[in-house]
């Protein structure tokens, strides 16, 4: 397929873009505490500009010091921030892609954890999330915010950046003022719609006046905030429409705040659909001249493309996919579409570090944020043995065989994936297929030697003498000590989602972490009449913020009842008996499903220490964690060889 409308030429203002895909700004934690830019920021930079992109938009960069929402976010407040935003600029021009920044303030949506005063916003309520009272700012000190807006875009411009983006947008401060969810006020500054506007009209002339008439200014805005009392679809045309007269040369349309970013559109995870925000920017675009930018879960190039020629935005925005893979443009454009690593939109490298205030990785790919470390080669080449061939097995496979080693994969069953055959049985994980079919593609496609139904052990190393062994040989189900549990009517988790065993009747899921519900959801999907175990006070608490609120909104649907601070005491042929702060009570069960989690499968690390100089152990053979973990874990102890 020829993707004609993805790269043809753009313009935004005065600047033209070789194609229609766009970088959206996304924080990245890799800056220093001041807000500067490292080196690890500028190898991400280069690499995704190498990948074929059209523009990069930079991360929400703080303005001023109690604007700043993450602890190694980029800035833009001071003029030392220059030098380095100017690193940032060549890496991208060197390969023909267009750079901006985008100018922000977090307003309430931050913390004095992280700024190291109290927040400022426009009215003294907090945000629900966050739930930090912030301090009202006087009409003085927004005069004083605005000003710092127009000093910032002056910087911007001075590094050479290409274009700025005013953040209007998500909840932050500009939006603070805009919507009536958290402006309160009933100076000129709030009270009526138009009043409401100002002060986003007031940033945006600052930073016209800064940066002069032919200088491209965007503004990215939420085309529903997606809460009660917050910005509608109506409101927000009429706000881009303002900006339009005023001047503005393109709106980035996007949806949510904090308060709605659990129902799963401000940054969709895996269960929401492609394209899922497209409504918002065609709406937009059906109301403005200037050119409009679509963003959120835009994964298919097919669907990109069509998007574009049916004139629903001008631009697509492609963030997440840039983590999975910085080589998408390229890929798209010369037909190998076949080969792209795909985002899995599972939010777990990515969204869920940062509001961790961690450095974001990416699940799929493991050089995101390590690009520098990746680009040294090899210093020798190597015989590489990889035991098991679940995600971290696979991992390092396919990076020890991309970086020249000669590498054997010994997986003791007849297929390659893993957990991730029961993960992506789930309904709603289809990402995980995704990604397993990725990895097994990948190491099949370098060459890696694949032994399968081999239990690889020592002696096998001791006849071979491989220069390393990487040990991925995952975990074993947890299967504790009470009364019952040996009865035929007990399965695992994990064996009932790949088939090898069935539910009847009536079902009790031991275990409700994000498995265990997951787990609920599938049974019930199936017929079942379900009930959740769970000795904590909550399910699921383990998943991501989104991942979790749908999955609670879809087990409520099925009917799936959930126990919590509730322990199972002993199991029967067709009830099991369970104790709650309540007291002790009987549930019939005719199948109860075990999803108590994992401990390592080892019992050979020593042995083959005791005769291999290179051994290292990753993934649930470390621990039982997530599947970024696991990936991440593989790729590092290929890397380290």
């Amino acid at each position: 397929m020829a993707y004609t409308a993805l790269f043809s030429p753009g313009r935004i203002g005065q600047l033209k873009v070789k194609n229609r895909l766009v970088m959206p700004p996304m924080v990245l934690n890799y800056a220093d505490k001041n807000g500067l830019v490292t080196k690890r920021y500028v190898d991400h930079i280069e690499r995704v500009a190498r990948g074929g992109v059209g523009t990069i938009i930079l991360e929400a960069s703080y303005i001023r010091q109690d604007g700043k929402g993450f602890v190694n976010e980029l800035g833009v407040h001071d003029d030392a921030c220059v030098p380095g935003l100017k690193k940032l600029v060549a890496a991208a021009h060197a390969h023909g892609t267009m750079i901006g920044i985008q100018l922000y303030h977090a307003g309430r949506q931050t913390s004095s954890k992280t700024t190291g005063t109290q927040p400022v916003a426009p009215s003294p309520l907090p945000d629900p999330t966050v739930n930090e009272l912030p301090r009202e700012l006087t009409s003085a000190e927004i005069s004083s915010v605005i000003d710092a807006y127009g000093r910032a875009a002056a910087r911007a411009k001075a590094a050479g950046l290409d274009f700025v983006e005013i953040h209007g947008a998500h909840g932050y401060l500009i939006t603070q003022f805009l919507s009536p969810f958290s402006n309160r006020r009933t100076d000129a500054y709030g009270g009526t719609a138009q009043k409401r506007m100002r002060f986003a009209m007031d940033v945006y002339a600052a930073v016209r006046k800064a940066v002069g008439s032919n200088f491209p200014v965007t503004i990215r805005l939420s085309g529903e905030e997606m809460v009660e009392g917050g910005l509608t679809l109506l409101d927000t045309i009429a706000i881009a429409k303002r900006l339009e007269e005023a001047g503005i040369d393109a709106v980035h349309v996007t949806a949510g705040n904090y308060a709605s970013y659990a129902r799963g559109y401000m940054i969709p995870p895996m269960a929401m659909p492609d394209a899922t925000l497209a409504y918002l920017a065609r709406a937009v675009k059906g109301a403005l001249k200037i050119p409009v930018i679509a963003v959120a879960k835009i994964r298919d190039p097919k669907l990109a493309e069509r998007i574009l020629k049916k004139g629903e935005a001008d631009f697509i925005a492609v963030g997440r996919t840039l983590l999975a893979d910085p080589e998408w443009p390229n890929k798209v454009k010369n037909g190998n579409v076949e080969e792209i690593n795909p985002c899995i939109a599972c939010n777990q490298g990515c969204i869920s570090r940062l509001f961790a205030q961690q450095d974001v990785w990416c699940t799929v790919n493991p050089e995101t944020g390590r690009e520098g470390a990746f680009a040294q080669p090899a210093k020798r080449k190597k015989t590489v043995v990889v035991v098991g061939g679940g995600p971290a097995g696979l991992s390092a496979a396919k990076t020890a065989a991309a970086r020249g080693h000669r590498v054997t994969l010994y997986e003791k069953k007849s297929k390659l994936g893993g957990q991730l055959f029961a993960a992506e049985a789930a309904p709603h994980r289809q990402g995980w297929k995704e990604l397993r079919m990725s990895l097994v593609r990948d190491v099949r496609r370098l060459g890696v030697d694949i032994r399968l139904g081999v239990e690889y052990a020592p002696e096998h190393a001791r006849s071979e003498k491989p220069d390393a062994v990487i040990l991925a040989m995952g975990s074993t189900a947890t299967k504790p000590k009470i009364p019952g549990i040996g009865r035929t009517n007990v399965v695992i988790s994990r064996d009932l989602l790949e088939g090898k065993v069935k539910a009847t009747g009536d079902v009790v899921v031991i275990g409700g972490g994000c498995a265990g519900a997951q787990t609920a959801e599938y049974l019930a999907e199936k017929g079942h009449k379900v009930k959740i175990i769970e000795a904590a006070g909550a399910i699921a608490s383990d998943a991501p913020v989104d991942d979790r609120f749908l999955l609670l909104g879809r087990l409520n649907r099925l009917n799936v009842k959930i126990h919590t601070e509730t322990a199972l005491m002993s199991i029967g042929p067709k009830s099991v008996t369970v104790e709650s702060p309540a007291g002790s009570k009987m549930l019939p069960a005719d199948t109860v499903v075990l999803c108590l989690g994992s401990f390592p499968t080892d019992g050979v690390t020593s042995e083959f220490k005791s005769f291999i100089k290179e051994v290292a152990v990753v993934g649930d053979a470390v621990s039982a964690r997530r599947v970024t973990d696991a990936v991440a874990e593989g790729a590092l102890a290929a890397l380290a060889l």
